[in-house]
């Protein structure tokens, strides 16, 4: 059986720096399981193929099954790719997995031509499937997927439980993707507090990689999308991370390590062992990660730190303690200020971003934002537009309010995160909420140059 998995491209206003993990333990877990069973992989994003190059390459492609995956924001991408591949294969079932598929099955099976569904984690699912579809069993024993019948009605079986010992996974099988491109665009802070010759470079292009540590929150922000790894927390053990990292250093040269979960810092044991077990390996590699201001202490961000953390990313949203009540955030304004000192203190500087437009915005909320940034001598990252996920609570607000009158009219309308306004919740109209974004820009940036100066 010969397995084709298909990487949409994403974000393609810049070079391909993110490794499509999903795939990757998809592909590994499918090899492992039987050696009959082949893998390939086309690799739109790394490679940038055009529609006619994708649609040349199915045309001629030989394969049994086909797979695809990817963020709700390509949802138009993967619509017209299913297309393709039904004019060319109509035979070959089509397979649909990640967030664009778990946070939508209704509309992925109502409006295309999609055969299974598999939601939520993939790992297990996809070689559950793949052994009833060989053997011509019938897939509603096959938990956690969506199908559709020789009748064409569409079945959905009881969803999976999510896979607790996340170090059971083998590593992301990189070898079927193009590694050189993808370690060779930066990605996080690898080019930030290099060291050469007892000088600080800024400008030496390092080989980069992201990783996923744990997957699940525990957190359930009204913004935020959660079902496609569960609000479950996992950790995979500091162990088992470092020999990851190991494995990527010495295959491919990898000296910074992104990591790309949600909140790699929800267990302080797994993130104090983690250092020491990069301290005692003496790896010289530098890393980063996503924290929450909740969680962290002065010990944390100095072990941290100490153990070649470069990064610290904060989603800080708002510096208006209405609006982070508002949002189910579970912090406090001072807890923010105390958590970005203290990164500031030991990084020299901590990356930060907000989103504007949830309901209860108000120029008195946004101010507060900016006089917080401007307490901290910060400067954002990014100001995100407050923007509805399908399976948010955001989401089923804009739903219930009727701003949402066509599902997949406004999915296929999503484009990159929160860089204009989609769905307005304040009671700005949609100019004056651009405007404000653009006049908090501009104001931060000169308060920054001043404080410089």
């Amino acid at each position: 059986m010969k397995f084709l998995l298909i990487n949409p491209p994403i974000r393609e206003w810049a070079q391909p720096n993110c490794f499509p993990s999903g795939l990757g333990y998809i592909a590994a877990a499918i090899a492992r399981e039987s050696p009959d069973w082949e893998v390939e992989v086309l690799d739109v994003n790394a490679l940038r193929l055009s529609k006619e190059q994708v649609e040349e390459y199915i045309r001629n492609a030989d394969y049994d099954l086909v797979g695809t995956s990817g963020l709700i924001t390509i949802y138009k991408y993967n619509k017209w790719l299913i297309g393709i591949l039904k004019k060319y294969h109509l035979d070959k079932k089509i397979i649909v997995g990640g967030s664009c598929a778990t946070s939508v099955p209704h509309i992925m099976m109502e409006k295309n031509p999609v055969d299974i569904l598999c939601i939520g984690e993939g790992e297990v699912t996809v070689t559950q499937l793949l052994h009833a579809l060989s053997q011509g069993s019938p897939l509603g024993d096959v938990n956690g997927i969506w199908f559709r019948t020789d009748a064409g009605e569409i079945v959905h079986t009881p969803p999976r439980q999510p896979i607790m010992n996340l170090d059971e996974l083998p590593h992301p099988k990189w070898e079927l993707f193009p590694m050189d491109i993808y370690s060779t665009n930066p990605i996080g802070a690898v080019n930030v507090n290099k060291w050469v010759d007892g000088k600080q470079r800024s400008d030496l292009q390092r080989k980069s990689m992201n990783l996923t540590p744990t997957r699940g929150c525990v957190y359930q922000c009204t913004f935020c999308y959660h079902d496609f790894m569960g609000a479950k927390h996992r950790s995979r053990s500091p162990e088992n991370v470092v020999e990851e990292i190991l494995a990527l250093k010495e295959k491919y040269n990898i000296e910074y390590f992104h990591f790309t979960d949600d909140c790699f810092v929800t267990s302080r044991k797994h993130v104090m062992r983690f250092c020491d077990l990069l301290l005692k390996e003496n790896l010289n590699i530098e890393w980063g990660c996503a924290g929450r201001v909740n969680l962290m202490t002065e010990e944390l961000i100095a072990k941290m730190r100490e153990a070649g953390c470069i990064l610290i990313g904060y989603g800080i949203e708002s510096g208006s303690q209405k609006m982070l009540d508002s949002m189910k955030k579970r912090v406090s304004v001072e807890a923010a200020k105390n958590a970005v000192r203290l990164t500031q203190k030991y990084f020299g500087w901590a990356d930060c971003s907000f989103v504007v437009g949830l309901p209860g915005e108000t120029r008195e909320t946004i101010q507060e934002t900016i006089d917080f940034c401007k307490e901290l001598n910060l400067v954002p990252e990014v100001i995100f537009f407050a923007t509805p996920y399908p399976r948010t609570e955001l989401y089923e607000i804009a739903m219930k309010t009727g701003k949402i009158p066509d599902e997949e009219e406004y999915i296929l309308s999503l484009g990159e995160q929160g860089e204009k306004v989609r769905i307005n919740f304040t009671d700005f109209s949609d100019e004056e909420l651009t405007q404000i974004k653009l006049d908090m820009v501009r104001e931060l940036d000169a308060w920054n140059k001043i404080v410089h100066e």
